[in-house]
């Protein structure tokens, strides 16, 4: 087992150190696009592998970041308030997509123990992620609970032998809007690794859901500390 583990590190360590070396050209070359002297109608097929490459490096960096235990701090979290902010950073993105952004929650507070920036990355990438399936013109819900969080689109779901296949490394569905790198659910589910959590997807007949659920024990943590507050 050790070796598996030292290996994984070592593939780690490199994803992390490649992006970072590649952060700094990518920032250059994005400058040198800027300021030549050309129309937007010409700056604009130039720009794009630039942002596509940033998006890539980025993603390698959270994942990165992700699997590494010593980055993450745990506080108590308001979950209805991550939750709004996902919606707010979203929002331009739903609203070019036609895609509207709802919220089912009771009034109770949710208290989670948790990373509130790695909370808050898992959200916008399980959010993000139904936006890009979402047929325009429908909904995507995140729905508040006590021991879960859940969110669901109206999309056209995915074949059940995908299933398993969601949350490993640059796969990527056929109906995306985007051309993402393939990561954001890998990240999700080192994210919730870290925090215990279990991260689950299930069609729904239309659309599908995925469920960030805490085990009972955090469960009744959370309650009494929403209680108290």
């Amino acid at each position: 087992v050790w070796w598996m583990e030292r290996g994984f590190r070592i593939q780690q360590d490199f994803l992390a150190k490649a992006a970072h070396e590649l952060k700094t050209p990518l920032a250059l070359i994005r400058a040198e696009v800027d300021l030549m002297e050309i129309s937007d109608d010409a700056r604009k097929p130039l720009l794009a592998p630039i942002e596509h490459l940033t998006r890539h490096v980025q993603q390698l960096l959270l994942l990165a970041e992700a699997s590494e235990p010593l980055s993450y701090q745990f506080a108590d979290v308001d979950v209805h308030e991550v939750v709004a902010d996902t919606h707010t950073f979203l929002q331009k993105i739903a609203d070019e997509a036609g895609v509207r952004l709802s919220l089912a929650a009771s009034e109770q507070k949710v208290i989670w123990r948790a990373d509130h920036g790695a909370l808050f990355t898992l959200l916008k990438n399980l959010i993000e992620n139904a936006i890009q399936h979402a047929p325009s013109g429908t909904e995507v819900r995140t729905t508040i609970k006590q021991d879960c969080i859940c969110v669901r689109d109206w999309g056209p779901g995915i074949a059940p032998e995908q299933l398993p296949m969601m949350f490993a490394r640059f796969w990527r569905g056929k109906h995306r809007r985007d051309n993402g790198a393939g990561l954001g659910l890998a990240i999700c589910k080192e994210i919730s690794v870290a925090h215990e959590w279990s991260l689950t997807v299930e069609n729904r007949h239309p659309g599908l859901e995925m469920k960030v659920s805490q085990t009972a024990e955090a469960s009744a943590t959370s309650l009494h500390q929403a209680t108290l507050g």
